[in-house]
């Protein structure tokens, strides 16, 4: 099969396309053919080396979290797809390994693909979609009637917050830049904060939920425009947001009830096919503001490392 391989770590022009050995389904898991792979920020952090404290990567490496495709074959233990079954996934291995023209996932991490969406589409959605819910829903313990603030609200995991947070039932504030005002309006935003005019944090508004999808603020500063009750999610992972949440946790027995969580996505069919489900009711859709031959897979890094990418950079893999 073709893939896109790095052999080490570096920029963009460490990729290579070349043909590789196909995997074998093993117990519980699907062979899916790929059609088309969402590219994310953490697949060029983890090229460039970034993450390799966390995430130390054995190369040669195939990189993608996000797939779309067919069941080709499925191992032993499967009960719930057979092959020619379209599907959605996020794959579960340490690093992905999307960018292929088939790649193995686990059966619990796959959903079936939204009838409303093509294979790119679908294909947007799994890591991003994925973290805007268990963020949400699971860390920031959204409800109904309640304010949150998606803090990036134009990219990737906060463009689908935006419709999330809308779809649960909270009033939505986005903050993003200003050419993406009517953008985060039209996904659902009851208010827009232009970034590069205002300082959200000092903003006169408080909210029951404070989402940076940008993962580039703070519990301390977003602490004015917090309820008392307040929960701020971060998608930053390392030690400054371990170090908030465990002061938050310690502020709490003295009193203060602000808290602050990191979220880390974590696959789960079942979260992707109530994902599926919004979309097929027509209440959440990915938007994808460029899709990319897989032969040109460096110019999809550069684009999505060079930042402001409105939605998701996705990926064509296989071709009829």
């Amino acid at each position: 099969m073709r893939a896109a391989v790095i052999d080490g770590y570096g920029g963009p022009d460490r990729f290579q396309i070349r043909e590789v050995e196909t995997p074998v389904a093993g117990p519980g898991q699907l062979l899916v053919r790929v059609r088309a792979a969402g590219v994310n920020p953490i697949d060029w952090k983890i090229r460039k080396g970034a993450l390799r404290w966390v995430r130390p990567a054995r190369f040669p490496l195939i990189l993608g979290y996000d797939v779309a495709g067919e069941v080709e074959a499925i191992g032993p233990e499967v009960s719930g797809f057979e092959p020619g079954d379209a599907v959605f996934a996020m794959v579960d291995g340490p690093h992905g390994g999307g960018y292929a023209e088939h790649v193995l996932v686990a059966e619990a991490a796959t959903a079936p693909k939204p009838a409303r969406l093509s294979f790119e589409e679908a294909a947007a959605v799994p890591l991003a979609g994925l973290t805007a819910l268990q963020a949400l829903r699971d860390k920031g313990e959204l409800a109904e009637g309640e304010s949150v603030l998606v803090h990036g609200a134009a990219g990737g995991v906060g463009h689908f917050a935006v419709q999330l947070g809308a779809a649960l039932g909270a009033r939505v504030t986005a903050v993003a830049g200003g050419r993406n005002q009517d953008f985060v309006r039209a996904l659902g935003a009851v208010r827009g904060i232009d970034s590069g005019q205002e300082d959200f944090t000092t903003d006169d508004e408080t909210f029951h939920v404070v989402f940076d999808a940008a993962g580039t603020r703070s519990l301390r500063d977003c602490d004015l425009i917090l309820d008392e009750q307040g929960i701020y999610v971060t998608t930053a992972v390392g030690p400054g947001p371990f170090v908030a949440g465990l002061l938050s946790a310690t502020a709490g027995l003295f009193g203060a009830a602000r808290r602050s969580r990191s979220v880390l996505v974590r696959p789960s069919g079942e979260d992707l096919a109530f994902l599926g489900r919004l979309i097929d009711a027509g209440r959440l859709h990915p938007h994808i503001e460029e899709v990319f031959r897989l032969e040109r897979i460096a110019d999809a890094h550069a684009c999505s490392e060079q930042g402001h990418v409105r939605g998701k950079l996705v990926v064509r893999v296989a071709v009829d």
